[in-house]
């Protein structure tokens, strides 16, 4: 017997060993014994195996390739515009967000074409839109016009259909909102930076106004119309301490669920004003790491949250499926969100004819990856986001791996005390497949 290569072994604060197995989800303790004594139920439970290493990577592998190939849904990233009437000083598409012009008709009937020659070749059950930019909402005509189109030819053949945009809000009035709802554009994501005084700041309206009184304008006449509205802020040192109650604010008076995430330098342009300290004050990858294991554990989670947290995935993004496709309003197409407008990474383009189509390309496979193969975390984390990896590596000269990759003996540990006293000897406390 060998032990898996995805078995994290943990060493508790009340001398217990803790197992966790990446790939299997099993999640046991070990009291007041060796482990050796416990090798069948080890073995049951995933933690021991038969396989040799390369054995269980080509059997993850496996696993990918069937998650990848999978056709019974597609997925579009429409861009109808890169123009944006934003001027956030952390912008890593400046130069994009300048530009003019929207999606032609020419481009729209070849994304209808795209989507019938991918449905003869495949016929999937759901179609899935985001509205991608730039700032979409400048192109509001194309939204409409496309929609109805995508909406009419799923209906025609009984392909389910749904829709999301990406966000700034600020020409989002009540017509725009109920269109919107029309279009079945069920969620809109914004971004929120913080209170007023730090959302104006960051989230720069080239006319002057107020960022944040639109946001929450917008939000409101979404919800009325039935669509879900959902934030991100990015925190640094100087907005993170109003996150909570900001995020409870939200939730309470506007309906909006606000997620954290950490500010990061992707443009490689921290420290040119007026992205530079006093007025920004980034993380380090880790820093941030370590208070997110930190304010999730204060928050006295279930034992199901940090199962359900920690289970393994097929995948960490669409962009590591066949089935996912960003379009732009040239019809340059690419299969990364990050990788929009750069040339290099235009994998076809929809006006020239479908023999040149580049159909089955990914953005990274972390299973055949030389770093991210030889990881026990594979199985939860499939290599995170390359096109982050890239920007940061450029901007910070680190790696910024998953962030489980250093905080994972934090969580199991606070995993652990949900259980309360457990017998001497093996105890399972909990499995991937309990959860199913």
């Amino acid at each position: 017997m060998n032990v898996s290569r995805y078995t994290i072994v943990v060493e508790s604060k009340g001398g217990e060993t803790l197992l966790y197995n990446t790939a299997s989800g099993s999640f046991a303790a070990v009291k007041g014994q060796d482990i050796e004594a416990h090798a069948d139920e080890l073995a049951a439970l995933g933690f021991l195996t038969e396989l040799d290493r390369k054995q269980e990577l080509a059997g993850q592998q496996a696993l990918f390739d069937v998650v990848r190939a999978n056709r019974d849904s597609l997925t579009l990233s429409l861009i109808p515009t890169y123009a944006c009437n934003y001027r956030c000083p952390y912008c890593y598409e400046p130069e994009l967000c300048k530009s003019t012009g929207k999606m032609s008709s020419e481009v729209e009937a070849g994304i209808i074409r795209f989507i019938e020659h991918i449905f003869a070749q495949h016929p999937f059950m759901k179609l899935s839109v985001q509205w991608y930019g730039g700032e979409p909402t400048l192109a509001l005509d194309v939204v409409e016009r496309l929609s109805n189109e995508l909406i009419e030819w799923c209906s025609e053949r009984r392909v389910a259909y749904d829709a999301m945009m990406l966000t700034n809000a600020a020409l989002i009035d009540e017509s725009a909102a109920r269109m919107l709802a029309r279009c079945k554009v069920g969620q809109v994501f914004l971004t929120i930076e913080g209170p007023k005084e730090y959302q104006d700041r960051r989230r720069l309206s080239a006319d002057g106004s107020s960022s944040f009184d639109a946001a929450i304008g917008a939000a409101r006449l979404l919800r009325v119309n039935g669509i879900q509205v959902k934030a991100g802020m990015n925190a640094d040192r100087l907005t993170l301490p109003y996150y909570d109650d900001l995020r409870e604010r939200l939730y309470r008076e506007e309906g909006i669920e606000l997620d954290l995430n950490k500010l990061n330098d992707y443009g490689n342009t921290f420290g040119q004003p007026p992205f530079a300290k006093p007025d920004f004050d980034l993380f380090t990858h880790d820093e941030f790491f370590q208070l997110q294991a930190q304010r999730f554990i204060a928050q006295n989670h279930s034992a199901y949250d940090y199962q359900a947290m920690l289970a393994p995935c097929d995948r960490f993004c669409s962009g590591q499926t066949d089935n996912y496709f960003v379009i732009d309003l040239r019809g340059d197409v690419f299969n990364c969100d990050g990788w929009v407008g750069d040339g290099d990474f235009v994998r076809f383009n929809l006006l020239e004819e479908p023999q040149s189509w580049l159909l089955s390309d990914i953005v990274f496979d972390a299973s055949r990856d030389e770093k991210c193969s030889d990881c026990e975390m594979l199985p939860i984390c499939h290599g995170s986001c390359i096109w982050e990896r890239v920007c940061c590596e450029k901007s910070e000269g680190e790696m910024p791996c998953h962030p489980l990759k250093t905080t994972m003996p934090a969580y199991l540990q606070a995993w652990r005390d949900c259980y309360g006293e457990i017998s001497d000897g093996l105890t399972l406390l909990a499995s991937f497949a309990q959860s199913q």
